[in-house]
């Protein structure tokens, strides 16, 4: 496969020559890096240009290394399938902290981990940049800083209507890359910094998304699904409870 068919309908948004310059860099490098190299694009392949709405865009991937292999899985703030809850990483943590709201009754939640389908619903959950060596967060961001300048750009100058979630000052310093004419830009802290204060993140976030949403497509974004609304789609979604 070449890289041009990996990225699909991305191809037109995304520096292919450089995105195979910058695996082949990383893949040669010797060193333990975080997501694994095939899973440095994973985001793109999960999240289908054609049906884009969100830009969800963190710091970089998660730098440490569980069980012999990278906590990172190529989509921000994602955890593996086989994650139990509660060994999940404190930034999913806190984003499932306040798109559920624990303060009334639930049943059985259903949560995908993976974050995989809010990625199929048109939701890219990128990171400043896509890579890190482990145990080193930030130790790839200068590296990753051009060729996500050259997408963010690209993608202002090809689609409109999509809303930009930056999450934390990494995040924020590509805003000037996005046309804020005809797109919409929500600021927000990064998870991380609420789970080192012990705060939670507003949940207002996730209705502001749907709300801006809804008025250009006439439908948000399916977050979480409880058990009786909701017909399993693969084995990857998990039986969320809190009492």
């Amino acid at each position: 496969m070449t890289i041009q068919e990996y990225f699909g309908d991305w191809s037109g948004i995304v520096n292919t020559s450089e995105a195979d310059k910058l695996l082949r860099k990383i893949a040669t490098s010797g060193i333990s890096v975080c997501p694994l190299v095939r899973d440095v694009f994973k985001a793109f392949s999960c999240c289908p240009f054609h049906d884009l709405k969100v830009v969800m865009m963190g710091q970089d991937p998660y730098p440490d290394i569980r069980k012999g292999k990278p906590t990172a899985t190529g989509i921000a703030f994602g955890n593996s399938p086989d994650t139990l809850p509660s060994c999940y990483s404190p930034s999913l943590d806190v984003l499932i902290e306040s798109i559920i709201d624990f303060t009334y009754p639930h049943g059985n939640i259903i949560f995908d981990p993976t974050l995989e389908r809010w990625e199929r619903q048109g939701v890219l959950m990128l990171n400043s940049a896509l890579s890190c060596q482990a145990e080193r967060p930030g130790s790839h961001a200068l590296m990753w800083r051009p060729f996500m300048k050259t997408l963010l750009k690209n993608l202002s100058l090809s689609s409109s209507g999509i809303v930009y979630v930056l999450m934390g000052t990494q995040a924020q310093s590509f805003e000037d890359c996005i046309n804020p004419r005809y797109n919409y830009i929500i600021r927000e802290r990064h998870p991380s910094w609420y789970a080192r204060n012990h705060i939670k993140l507003p949940g207002n976030l996730w209705h502001e998304i749907n709300k801006i949403l809804k008025g250009l497509y006439g439908h948000g974004i399916e977050w979480y699904s409880e058990y009786n609304n909701f017909e399993k789609e693969d084995e990857k979604e998990v039986f969320y409870e809190r009492n």
